[in-house]
């Protein structure tokens, strides 16, 4: 229970490191990373920063080896998954929830940590669901009735 808990912390810790690097903006000290980081601030944009994030986390997980093997496919999904969903909480938040200004920049600043969050518990349920726990040998003792 607890190294699925610290897990899913460094998922998330990571997740939203590499999202603040890779995002940039004027006020940052290190460059743009090419191909990863954010062109302009259009929502196809930043559903692609999301996807990037992700993947560069996963990546970095594989190569360090600490990303087994039955992680693999719900990771996949999760991947493919998450990052379409972007686009729906940013028109829920500016069409449903008409937040505007303030309001609607910390709504979206709070999507950073918790888009990982869900993605780690989705993970974590996909993994139980695909990969079910082996069964215990059951000892047969009829031969002794």
């Amino acid at each position: 229970m607890m190294k699925r808990i610290l897990r899913s912390l460094g998922f998330v810790a990571a997740n939203v490191i590499v999202m603040i690097i890779l995002h940039g903006n004027s006020k940052q000290f290190w460059p743009k990373i090419p191909y990863l980081s954010l062109r302009n601030e259009s929502i196809a944009e930043h559903t692609r920063l999301l996807f990037n994030t992700m993947a560069l986390v996963t990546l970095g997980q594989a190569l360090i080896g600490k990303l087994p093997r039955e992680r693999w496919l719900p990771r996949g999904i999760v991947l493919a998954v998450f990052p379409a969903l972007l686009p729906a909480l940013i028109f829920f938040g500016q069409r449903v929830l008409r937040l505007q200004g303030d309001a609607g920049e910390r709504y979206n600043l709070s999507l950073v940590p918790l888009l990982p969050i869900a993605a780690s518990i989705v993970e974590e349920v996909l993994t139980a669901k695909l990969n079910p726990p082996a069964a215990e040998p059951h000892a047969d003792y009829s031969h002794l009735v």
